[in-house]
């Protein structure tokens, strides 16, 4: 049963066009988001290999000049 086959039922327009203008919006950000976010994705990866992104907290040494 669809709601069309009843008159007195009306599905409002800007409910209506809300959805589908999010349907819409979505279909459309959603492949520019993988093409965004992807390479993004493979750099954090390839840097936390290499070693230039790291999380752990390595202890700073002060370094005591000898006075000349």
């Amino acid at each position: 049963m669809s709601i069309l086959e009843y008159e007195d039922r009306t599905v409002p327009l800007p409910l209506f066009f809300s959805s589908l203008g999010l349907m819409t919006g979505f279909t459309f950000v959603f492949p520019l988001l993988g093409i965004l976010t992807l390479p993004t994705a493979i750099f954090v990866v390839v840097s936390i290999i290499n070693g230039d992104i790291d999380f752990i907290d390595e202890e700073v040494k002060p370094v005591i000049r000898e006075e000349e």
